[in-house]
């Protein structure tokens, strides 16, 4: 009876479809959601983090190819993402009565947390595929909502 358990993991295990890797994090359209079922406004800085860490790195991907001016304006929408995330926090601590200290430290950590994930991402990518976005589902689409500030924000007010 063992034998027979023994084989039959080991046949379910080589004859079955590789697991996917798990994303990092929940999609835009899944915190989103959340937000609208909660009005937990942590999940829009959130999602302002997340576009300011992907900005920061097609900026310096623009960068190291010599499009310095590019590369500034991907800045520039990094920099408005994480103002954006600031202000959602210091409103934040406002409702629960706490005083704001040294809140862009905050985002700019958190920003840099994502960043590095991010950047991992598009490293496997390029050494995968060529390419550190394309053919990439989830960076493409996240890439096309966070080029457009104003329009990013649309998308989370109720």
């Amino acid at each position: 009876m063992t034998f027979k358990f023994t084989f039959l993991v080991l046949t379910l295990a080589l004859t079955s479809q590789p697991l996917m890797a798990a994303e990092p994090w929940p999609s835009f359209d899944e915190v989103r959601s959340r937000y609208r079922e909660t009005n937990d406004m942590g999940r829009v800085s959130y999602l302002y983090r997340r576009c300011a860490a992907l900005q920061l790195n097609v900026a310096a991907l623009l960068a190291r190819r010599k499009q310095s001016d590019m590369a500034k304006k991907y800045e520039s929408l990094a920099n408005n993402y994480m103002i954006l995330s600031e202000r959602v926090d210091i409103q934040i601590d406002r409702k629960q009565g706490n005083k704001s200290s040294k809140t862009m430290e905050t985002v700019s950590l958190a920003v840099k947390h994502m960043s590095g994930t991010y950047s991992q991402r598009m490293n496997d990518n390029q050494l995968k595929r060529g390419a550190y976005f394309s053919g990439d589902p989830v960076l493409e689409a996240e890439l096309a909502e966070c080029v457009d500030v104003d329009q990013f924000v649309k998308t989370l007010q109720n």
